[in-house]
């Protein structure tokens, strides 16, 4: 059941409080904060520091995705820039996918290039093929609530004109 698990999970209409387990400083991180910082949305963003190779990596990216999922994030962002299988090993550990299987708050992955794919990708409920792409489908998410929201106000002001309008013309005609 780990790979239906997190895909359950729904994402919220407006995800705007994303946590980003990544090694900070890195060029992953980088990526992803200025896909977030080139439009006008009001993200809140909560970066958890985290190696992503090496021996401690997936106890350490285990650890931090309990910890967003323990926090207020609407959705948590797993991300890394790429590199070679080895380098990519962490995110194929066993512990890192029953964190994501087993979070309360969707996980969407842009782990290494569009080639890549890691049992992390599998488990997780949105595979996105980098960094970048994390972060755009993120806005893109919030963007299509705010035309959502766009479209309503439209419809409800139409509405509003149309009945006063209407009480025009009848007073109009009771004038």
């Amino acid at each position: 059941g780990l790979l239906e698990a997190n895909a359950a999970l729904p994402v919220p209409l407006v995800p705007l409080r994303i946590a980003l387990v990544t090694s900070k400083g890195s060029a992953a991180h980088a990526d992803f904060m200025d896909e977030l910082r080139a439009v006008d949305l009001n993200f809140a963003v909560t970066v958890l520091d985290t190696p992503v190779q090496g021996p401690q990596a997936p106890a350490a990216l285990a650890r931090s995705i309990e910890r967003a999922a323990a926090g207020d994030a609407d959705l948590i962002a797993l991300v890394r820039g790429g590199g070679s299988r080895t380098e990519l090993a962490a995110f194929d550990a066993p512990e890192v996918a029953r964190a994501i299987a087993w979070s309360t708050c969707p996980v969407w992955t842009g782990i290494g290039h569009e080639i890549d794919e890691s049992i992390a990708d599998r488990v997780a409920q949105r595979r996105l093929k980098t960094p970048t792409a994390c972060a755009a489908a993120i806005v893109a998410s919030v963007r299509s609530y705010q035309a959502s929201l766009e479209g309503l106000w439209i419809a409800i002001r139409q509405r509003a004109e149309f009945h006063l309008d209407d009480n025009v013309a009848q007073l109009n005609r009771l004038a």
